[in-house]
């Protein structure tokens, strides 16, 4: 019955994580496993295979299934020896501490098979838990190191520790951050055209000072401040920062200086900073890093004089570069802090 329970649970876990287009990895594993002593067991080597499919809008990270199998284990005080091949299903939980850096945390169930049960060790299910870390050496692989406690249904208990190689596959694809502003109501009037002989006067409907025949952005809200084409005007700070920091070199200063001095002669006008990272570490990570940096600049705004409620911020995270995320030239522009204002 056990045995038919376990694997409804690992079926049921695959059949969910596949709904979804999820991005997944697969980790190779070696290790060791330390079995209680009245399991009359030597210590074994212990080598894994993963796969783990991340999810969404759930209170854990990942599905993982699993498989591990110590060949060989030798018996305390018998010639006899034995294969323990192990199942098992995780959820897992990270927590991202530095950009290419996440510590995780799993809980999970499995079920142990021997093939030659002696000294009360037969099949039966398990209980685990454990910690570990991942680091990411590139995009396209990591390193885990993890410790498992497992607790089988007879009470008797292992200590896994295992050093983990890990492939990402399917990497999503982002969703570009949604623009922070009002929405625009379209216009579906027709241009005004006040006819007088043998000649026409054009108007400007949405009031921003570019004609329309003219204004290829027809539906711009009042009080923005446009480019000659009529669209909103996004100002290229030129703030950048280095990788993976928020701190403001002071070579910059001189450009946010501009921003605190058409605010304060313009007195009507408000400010939104736009913060940006490259794509290197996860999208997570990234968007906090973003509106860190945006925070930033705001910083140094007040320091200039600007009262904080004429300023707002927000992040885009990796979602609207500027230049390939291919070289470092390319990340290094992607970095940034960009500007518009609003009337």
């Amino acid at each position: 019955m056990k045995k038919i329970l376990l694997c409804l649970v690992v079926v049921t876990t695959l059949a969910f994580a596949g709904q979804g287009d999820y991005k997944s990895e697969m980790t190779a594993t070696v290790g060791g496993v330390k079995a209680e002593g009245n399991l009359d067991l030597e210590n074994a080597l212990n080598l894994g295979l993963r796969y783990g499919v991340y999810v969404e809008d759930t209170f854990f990270d990942m599905f993982e299934v699993g498989f591990e199998r110590s060949s060989d284990v030798d018996y305390d005080n018998s010639s006899e020896d034995t294969d323990i091949n192990r199942f098992f299903v995780n959820l897992v939980k990270e927590y991202d501490v530095a950009k290419d850096t996440a510590l995780y945390a799993l809980v999970g169930l499995g079920y142990e098979n021997y093939r030659n049960p002696m000294f009360d060790n037969d099949d039966d299910g398990f209980f685990q838990y454990g910690i570990g870390v991942k680091q990411w050496i590139t995009d396209q692989f990591a390193l885990k190191a993890e410790v498992r406690h497992g607790i089988n249904f007879d009470g008797d208990n292992n200590l896994f520790y295992n050093l983990g190689f890990v492939i990402p596959f399917g990497k999503k694809v982002k969703d570009e951050m949604p623009i922070k502003s009002e929405p625009v109501v379209e216009q579906k009037s027709e241009p005004v055209v006040i006819e007088e002989p043998k000649k026409v006067i054009s108007v400007d409907d949405d009031k921003d000072g570019v004609l329309n025949e003219n204004d290829k952005c027809p539906t711009t809200k009042m009080g923005k401040i446009v480019d000659k084409d009529g669209c909103v005007k996004i100002v290229r700070l030129h703030v950048n920062f280095a990788y993976d920091k928020v701190e403001i070199s002071s070579s910059y200063v001189i450009k946010i200086q501009e921003v605190a001095d058409f605010m304060n002669e313009n007195e009507d006008y408000t400010v939104v900073l736009e913060g940006h990272t490259d794509s290197k570490g996860t999208e997570q990570y990234n968007q906090k890093l973003s509106e860190k940096r945006a925070m930033a600049v705001s910083k140094v705004l007040v320091d200039l004089g600007i009262a904080k409620e004429r300023i707002s911020t927000v992040g885009y995270g990796e979602s609207k570069p500027i230049a390939t995320n291919e070289t470092e030239d390319g990340r290094a522009k992607n970095r940034r802090v960009d500007a518009s204002y609003n009337k």
